[in-house]
């Protein structure tokens, strides 16, 4: 009996081993890895600011594109904000090309103009935020594949013109020949930085003729957000004058006077350093005798 039940182990253990031995494995079964392919993406970067003059500024940035694939983009529309207020209207924005390739850079330049957008009560302002967005569209071959955006944001200060204003006028009598005119000028420099003022130039006319002119070559500053007043001595001569127009001088009778000129400005400012400004006043005044 011993016998037979160890054959009858043996023969259990002899089919399971071939049992285990004939049933098929499973293949292992490998998941490929995603590969996430990244989508076009652009930036715009502020690089800088020149100025025409007080009214005209060149604000500039850098467009940058990038995409996984060879393709091009196009600029298709643009905006401009200030202050978050639209302000397209003052802008006109300039660019080497319609298209360009992808993973270049692309200068952009804003036009800028002060008065339209002082029309629009966004100008003049101490500082500037001009935010530039641009929307694009990225070409593979002749179909768009994305539509991506870009925004910037430049910041720098503005500068306004200071303001010649006369405040009287005398006549310093020495003889009727040859005869001193003092006119006395205020200037108001609006903005919050001095300005430095140098050759300064003038011309004076009074009812209609040209009394006298000069050149100051003195510099002085104006501090921000404040005025200067001073004298100017000009020498006038009568020969050849009308005698109605001498008779309203030695009176001492309302002038109409005309006073025009330029002065040399220095701002501090970087990208504005220095600019020539002119003055056209008229009216009314007084003429005293001191």
């Amino acid at each position: 009996m011993k016998k037979f039940a160890c054959f009858q182990i043996i023969i259990a253990f002899a089919l399971f081993f071939t049992a285990c031995k004939s049933k098929p494995v499973a293949p292992e079964i490998v998941v490929p890895e995603t590969v996430t392919v990244p989508s076009p993406s652009a930036t715009l970067a502020f690089t800088g600011i020149q100025a025409d003059d007080v009214e005209h500024l060149r604000v500039s940035y850098n467009l940058e594109v990038k995409a996984p694939l060879p393709s091009t983009a196009r600029i298709e529309s643009w905006r401009v904000l200030i202050d978050g207020q639209d302000a397209g209207s003052a802008f006109s924005l300039n660019y080497p090309r319609a298209e360009f390739a992808i993973d270049s850079t692309v200068p952009l330049t804003l036009s800028m103009d002060i008065a339209a957008l002082a029309a629009k009560g966004l100008a003049p302002k101490d500082n500037y935020a001009v935010t530039l967005t641009a929307d694009l569209d990225v070409f593979s071959g002749a179909a768009v594949s994305a539509h991506i955006t870009a925004q910037g944001t430049a910041n720098f200060p503005g500068i306004q013109e200071p303001r010649f204003n006369i405040t009287s006028i005398a006549v310093l009598k020495a003889e009727l020949i040859n005869t001193r005119f003092r006119v006395n000028m205020r200037i108001d420099n609006p903005n919050p930085f001095p300005l430095e003022m140098s050759g300064l130039s003038y011309e004076l006319y009074g009812n209609g003729r040209h009394w006298a002119d000069g050149i100051d070559k003195n510099s002085f500053v104006v501090n921000g957000r404040s005025s200067v007043q001073g004298d100017l001595y000009l020498m006038m001569n009568f020969i050849n004058m009308e005698r109605s127009l001498l008779n309203q001088i030695v009176n001492l009778v309302d002038v109409n006077y005309h006073f025009t000129g330029e002065a040399q400005i220095s701002t501090g400012i970087d990208y504005f350093p220095k600019f020539k400004t002119g003055f056209d006043i008229s009216g009314y005044s007084k003429v005293l005798d001191k």
